[in-house]
Order: C-alpha cells, then structure tokens, then sequence
C-alpha cells in the first residue's frame, strides 16, 4: 500500500500543477506547491520530494559531465553527494520558505552551482 501511495504521489504534481513546463514532477512546481505538496503528505510527500530532488540533481550533473567529456563545454560537473538528500532536502525547502513564487528547480540549480567541481 506504500508503495501505492508513493507512486500516486509522483503521478500527482505531473498533472495537476502545470502544462510547460522545464521539468517535470514536484521539481518542476513552484516552491509554494512543493511547500503545501509536503505539508499535505507529510514524510511521504518529503521522501518523494527527496527522490525527485535526487533524480533531478544527477540527471542535471550527467548532462553537465556528457557535455564536458564530449568536448562541447570546459564547464565541469560538480560533487553533488556533499550533503545527504534528507540535508539537501530540508536545504531545498528552507529556500522555497523565502523564495515561494521561485521554481524549485531554479532553487536546485542554485544550489548545485554552490557545489565543488568533480575530479573526472
């Protein structure tokens, strides 16, 4: 039943927050949405916030590393397992507590330009 509930939990911001946009998920909501999605569903909403900030943050840093080893760009990829995803996570949420309007993937590319570059 868990399992349900988590899947329909990822299933739920997808259709309901938005049409176009840059990302999709809890990370491609506003900050307020991802505010009231983790207030709704509390430590559930939270672990599927985290999952999607996971998935966003490595799938942001594989293109960055592609684009590099490729030749394409200098910029380099960055170390994003600094901090834990239930650290991450709370970081995340704290921002979009004073930035609401922002997108949380605005907040998460903030984020990750604040991380040290990989040695690769």
């Amino acid at each position: 039943m868990k399992k349900l509930i988590v899947l329909l939990l990822f299933l739920f911001p997808t259709n309901s927050f938005s049409k176009d946009l840059a990302t999709w998920g809890v990370v491609g909501t506003s900050c307020q949405d991802a505010l009231d999605f983790t207030k709704r569903f509390g430590r559930t909403g939270e672990s599927a916030l985290s999952s999607a900030i996971q998935g966003f943050l490595t799938g942001y840093n594989t293109r960055i590393m592609m684009n590099n080893i490729s030749g394409k760009t200098s910029v380099k990829a960055r170390v994003i397992n600094r901090l834990s995803t239930k650290e991450v996570t709370a970081l995340i949420l704290s921002q979009c507590k004073v930035r609401p309007n922002d997108s949380v993937y605005i907040v998460l590319i903030k984020y990750y330009n604040t991380l040290p570059f990989a040695k690769y």
